[in-house]
C-alpha cells in the first residue's frame, strides 16, 4: 500500500470511529493521531529501506535549473522545484498544504497572514532558513520577477515577526493568496542579495535552495543533469538517492537496453509490455494539449470569426487523435476547458468535422477557386494561404492539419523548427497559424487582454490580435469569485463565448502511458506522469 493511500485509510478509520463515538474524547482522538503518527512513521522507515541508488531518465538541457535561469517549460521547472522550495504545496486533492510554511494564521478580518517557518529547514550550504529569507525572496521577486513569479499583486507588506515567524499584510482579503504561495519560490538572502543580474548568474551558489536533491552536475552542451540527495533536507527522505537524465534518441530503445529506467509509450507497443510481469504499465489522463493559434494582426482575414469557423469544421481533431496518438488523447474542446474539469460547459458548439459545413462557410466569405487550381481565392485573386509553424514534435499534426485543409481549398505551407526556436518564434508573434502544445492553460488567460505580471515569461503568450471586453469581464469575475456555483456560471458564458469566437483551437488533450520495471523502482506518483517530477522521488 502506498504511503498516500495508507494515510488514506488511516483517515478512513479515524473518520468512522468519529462516527461510531460521537464527539469522542481528547484521549480517543489523541490516540487515534498516534497511530495514524506510527503508521506514517514505519512507511517512512519502509521506505528509507527501499530507497534505490539511482534513477536514470530521458533529458536534453532545460536550462540551468535556478529559479531565474532555467527554461520556462515544464521540464525546466521541475528540475528546479528538485531543489529549490515553495512556501506552501498542494494535496492530492488540491487543497493547500504545508511546504516551507509548517503552519498560518488568518486575521479575522482576511488582511493579515502570519505564516510558521518549519524549525529544521536549512539552505544546502548549511545556514539555516529565516524568515529574512523568506522576505528578501518577496523584495527580490517583485523587482526581478524569475520565471515563474507569485502573483504578489494583493500584498501591501511582508516583514518578519521572529526568526521563523512571517507576516504578510494584503491590501484586500484575496481568497487566493495561500494558492498563489504555492509558486513563491523561497531564495537564500546571502547568497542572492549582492546579485543583479540574476538571469545570468549561473554560479554553483546559484542552485543553492532546501529542497530534497541538489545539483551535482549539468552540461548544457550534452544536455545532461545529476541530482543527488540533499541529505539535510528538512522534510521526508528521498526514496532514491541519485536522478540523471541523459538525452536518448530512441526511448523504447533506450529502455529496453536499461539506459533509462521510465518511457512515456503509445498503444501500439503496449502489447510488448502488458501482461508482463517484469514491467508496469500506468496510464494517466491529461490536461496538456495542443492548440492552434491564429495570428489576427500577421493575417488579419484570420480576425473573421467565420473563417476560424471554417477552419475548425475543416479539422478533423478525432481523426488527428487516432493517427497521431493512436486513440491515447482526447479531441480538443473548442470551450478550451477539458471535458474533466468541473467547470466544463458541455454544450458549447464542438464543430465535429463537417467539411460541407466548412465549404459553405468559405463559400459566404467570397472564397473561390476560380482559376481551378484547387486554392481558393478572395475577391481580388489572392490565395487563401497560410505558413504553419510547428516544432519537430507537431510535425505530423501539421502535416495532417495541411491535408485536411487542401480538402476545402486552402493552402498551408508548414514550416518546422525546434523546440526552442517555435517558441521564441511564438512569443514574438512571428507566425501566421501556430501549433504549440502544454500544461495548465484551462484558465483561459490567454483569450484575455489583461496583463499579469505572472504571465510575463510565459511560452504561452497572448491570443494576437483577439479582444472581447466581454471576455475580459467575465474572466476577471470568474478569477475573483469563491462560490462554485456562481463561478460555474461564469465560466459557462464564458466558455460559450470562445467557443462561438474561437480565438484559439484546442486540438487535443494529450493522455499518457508510462512504462517502468518494478523491480528497479516502483515509486512512480499516480498523481503526476512527468518523470521528472519531485513527487515520484519523496513525500511532499
Amino acid at each position: 500500500m502506498s504511503r498516500k493511500y495508507l494515510l488514506l485509510f488511516l483517515a478512513l478509520i479515524i473518520s468512522a470511529g468519529l462516527l461510531l463515538f460521537g464527539c469522542g474524547t481528547n484521549q480517543v482522538n489523541d490516540a487515534q493521531k498516534q497511530d495514524a503518527a506510527n503508521g506514517e512513521e514505519q512507511q517512512e522507515e519502509k521506505d528509507e529501506e527501499q530507497q534505490v541508488d539511482l534513477i536514470k531518465l530521458s533529458g536534453g538541457d532545460w536550462g540551468y535549473p535556478s529559479p531565474y535561469a532555467h527554461y520556462p517549460r515544464g521540464p525546466g521547472t521541475r528540475k528546479m522545484r528538485l531543489i529549490f522550495d515553495t512556501l506552501l504545496n498542494s494535496d492530492a486533492d488540491g487543497n493547500d498544504s504545508p511546504r516551507l510554511a509548517s503552519d498560518w494564521e488568518v486575521s479575522p478580518d482576511g488582511l493579515v497572514y502570519t505564516l510558521t517557518l518549519q524549525p529544521e529547514a536549512k539552505w544546502q550550504d548549511g545556514q539555516q532558513l529565516t524568515a529574512d529569507d523568506v522576505v528578501f525572496s518577496y523584495e527580490y521577486q517583485n523587482q526581478f520577477p524569475p520565471v515563474n513569479v507569485a502573483d504578489f499583486s494583493s500584498i501591501n507588506k511582508v516583514e518578519t515577526v521572529d526568526d521563523k515567524t512571517v507576516k504578510v499584510e494584503l491590501e484586500q482579503p484575496d481568497p487566493f493568496f495561500l494558492e498563489n504561495m504555492r509558486s513563491f519560490t523561497i531564495i537564500p538572502k546571502h547568497i542572492w542579495e549582492e546579485v543583479t543580474d540574476p538571469y545570468n548568474f549561473v554560479a554553483s551558489e546559484a542552485v543553492v535552495g532546501t529542497g530534497p536533491y541538489r545539483l551535482t552536475d549539468y552540461s548544457k552542451e550534452h544536455g545532461t543533469y545529476r541530482f543527488e540527495e540533499n541529505e539535510s533536507y528538512w522534510g521526508s527522505k528521498p526514496r532514491v538517492k541519485a536522478i540523471e537524465l541523459i538525452p536518448v534518441s530512441e526511448d523504447i530503445m533506450a529502455f529496453e537496453q536499461g539506459a533509462v529506467d521510465r518511457i512515456s509509450a503509445t498503444p501500439d507497443i503496449l502489447p510488448k509490455f502488458e501482461n508482463n510481469p517484469e514491467y508496469r504499465v500506468m496510464q494517466y489522463e491529461t490536461t496538456w494539449s495542443y492548440r492552434l493559434y491564429f495570428n489576427m494582426n500577421q493575417r488579419p482575414e484570420l480576425a473573421d470569426k467565420t473563417l476560424r469557423q471554417a477552419l475548425a469544421y475543416a479539422i478533423d481533431r478525432q481523426e488527428l487523435v487516432d493517427m497521431v496518438e493512436r486513440g491515447a488523447a482526447v479531441p480538443g474542446n473548442p470551450g478550451v476547458l477539458h471535458p474533466s474539469n468541473e467547470l466544463y460547459n458541455a454544450e458549447v458548439p464542438q464543430y465535429t468535422y463537417n467539411r460541407q459545413k466548412a465549404e459553405e462557410l468559405l463559400d459566404s466569405l467570397g472564397y473561390k477557386d476560380n482559376n481551378g487550381d484547387g486554392i481558393r481565392e478572395n475577391s481580388v485573386g489572392e490565395k487563401l494561404s497560410f505558413r504553419l509553424l510547428a516544432d519537430d514534435g507537431s510535425v505530423r499534426i501539421a502535416e495532417l492539419i495541411k491535408q485536411q485543409l487542401a480538402l476545402i481549398g486552402i493552402e498551408v505551407n508548414v514550416q518546422v523548427t525546434d523546440n526552442m526556436t517555435r517558441d521564441a518564434r511564438f512569443e514574438e508573434g512571428d507566425f501566421e497559424l501556430c501549433i504549440n502544445g502544454s500544461g495548465g492553460v484551462e484558465n483561459l488567460s490567454e483569450v484575455t487582454t489583461i496583463k499579469e505580471e505572472t504571465r510575463a515569461t510565459s511560452t504561452t503568450a497572448d491570443v494576437i490580435g483577439y479582444s472581447n471586453p466581454e471576455v475580459d469581464r467575465l474572466y476577471s469575475a470568474q478569477e475573483k469569485e469563491t462560490d462554485l456555483e456562481r463561478k460555474r456560471k461564469l465560466m459557462e458564458e464564458l466558455q460559450q463565448i470562445v467557443a462561438e469566437e474561437l480565438p484559439k483551437l484546442t486540438i487535443y488533450y494529450r493522455n499518457d502511458i508510462s512504462v517502468h520495471r518494478p523491480s528497479v523502482y516502483d515509486g512512480w506518483s499516480l498523481e503526476t506522469y512527468h518523470n521528472d517530477h519531485r513527487l515520484n522521488f519523496v513525500a511532499d
